[in-house]
């Protein structure tokens, strides 16, 4: 049996489920709390007392209706575009913001990988998480070289002066000796991930074929590692090449914590076996919506994001960064993107139009937009005083929905 739940961004999950009509057990829904109050939006699916729950939880500017299926439709169109704009405009790649990773490689561009549903989103997410696997396998070696110490009489290989020199038996000549040697630590977390992923999240016959592989390639008859051990720093730290962080992020799909990596997720693992979750910031889809409306009206090659502008304040050298700055026309336009809905003119915040006014001045721009993905009010150019100077500037709206993105 399988039980929809939707709830929105910033809402209190405890209420929102028992409004519904829900008991869930309050572990999952504190680790869902807080997500949502983290302004995450994403999904969580997991099985509880037979029943599998999918909760669903939307943007605050998508509210939820009676409709389920409507509901899920706009979450869906929402998570596709995400990832259509973020493969759109920027390279995939392993990073880290905050301490939390935040993006993986899914999507691919061909269209007939497009999900039209969640459970397809999510079995494109682990079939492409399986493909980094393997394919990083393929090229790893599965051997090292190592240096062995050992004593003869004949000298035939590298001298072990240190050795040599603190042995008392001084009829023993130590040598240095080198031995490849199947091992892999790598492959080790691997191989453990890998079953951890069978055991849980279902019989992938693909995924137990790259196990086998993997086992038989590096001679792991043997070992032990916890899954939920692959956040600590003493693991990711073995995880030092790009390919190899590229593995690492395939690991944390596998084990549903790809998206919220963060100093507690030891704990947060220790109850995450049969679930399958997705989180990402709705501010980040924002920005790139933002970012394709501008490159419509502008020209890719008028548009800037995140330009790094640098002044002085006393010896200190600091860095601004606007989200947006378009050259068009002679004319230099600000832009910062605001992920809020504005009900009243009192809304906005002051910071915000301080740190518009400061991104106008290093930019010498002409005009400075916020950009907000809902206004509730008609007036769209305002003039607040900012260090004793009358600042005029304008609001603008881009909303999140479908036909807002450039095809």
């Amino acid at each position: 049996m399988t039980k929809l739940i939707f709830v929105n961004e910033n809402e209190n999950i405890f209420e929102a489920t028992l409004k519904q009509g829900f008991h869930l057990d309050i572990e999952h829904l504190k680790f869902i709390s807080i997500k949502t109050n983290n302004n995450y939006i994403g999904y969580y699916q997991f099985l509880e007392d037979e029943v599998y729950y999918k909760i669903y939880i939307l943007p605050k500017t998508t509210p939820r209706v009676e409709d389920d299926e409507t509901n899920k439709k706009n979450f869906i169109d929402l998570l596709s575009h995400y990832y259509q704009l973020k493969n759109k405009y920027i390279s995939v790649k392993f990073k880290m913001v905050d301490r939390s990773i935040i993006d993986f490689s899914l999507e691919s561009e061909k269209e007939k990988n497009r999900s039209d549903e969640l459970d397809d989103f999510i079995a494109h997410k682990y079939d492409d998480a399986l493909q980094t696997i393997e394919s990083f396998f393929i090229k790893h070696k599965n051997s090292l070289v190592k240096e062995k110490s050992f004593y003869t009489q004949n000298i035939r290989d590298k001298f072990d002066l240190k050795r040599n020199i603190l042995e008392a038996d001084k009829s023993k000549i130590y040598q240095l000796k080198k031995e490849p040697y199947l091992y892999s630590k790598l492959a080790l977390i691997t191989v453990e991930v890998l079953h951890h992923f069978i055991k849980h999240k279902g019989k992938n016959r693909e995924a137990k074929k790259l196990k086998n592989r993997i086992e038989s390639k590096y001679g792991l008859d043997s070992y032990r590692f916890k899954p939920k051990a692959i956040s600590s720093k003493k693991v990711l730290k073995l995880f030092k090449s790009s390919n190899e962080k590229e593995l690492y992020l395939a690991l944390l799909t596998l084990l549903g914590v790809e998206n919220y990596f963060e100093d507690n997720s030891y704990k947060e693992m220790l109850k995450l076996h049969n679930q399958h979750a997705h989180f990402f910031r709705p501010e980040d889809l924002f920005e790139w919506v933002v970012y394709d409306r501008l490159i419509q009206q502008y020209g890719k090659e008028s548009v800037e994001r995140q330009k790094s502008v640098y002044y002085t304040i006393g010896e200190k050298k600091r860095e601004a960064k606007p989200d947006f700055v378009v050259e068009f026309n002679n004319e230099t336009i600000v832009i910062d993107a605001k992920w809020k809905i504005l009900t009243k003119e009192e809304d906005i915040k002051f910071e915000d139009v301080a740190k518009l006014w400061r991104d106008k001045v290093l930019t010498n721009a002409t005009k400075a937009v916020l950009i907000y993905p809902q206004i509730d009010f008609d007036k769209r150019e305002l003039t607040l005083k900012v260090q004793n100077e009358e600042f005029k500037f304008e609001l603008d709206v881009v909303n999140i929905n479908r036909k807002n993105f450039q095809k």
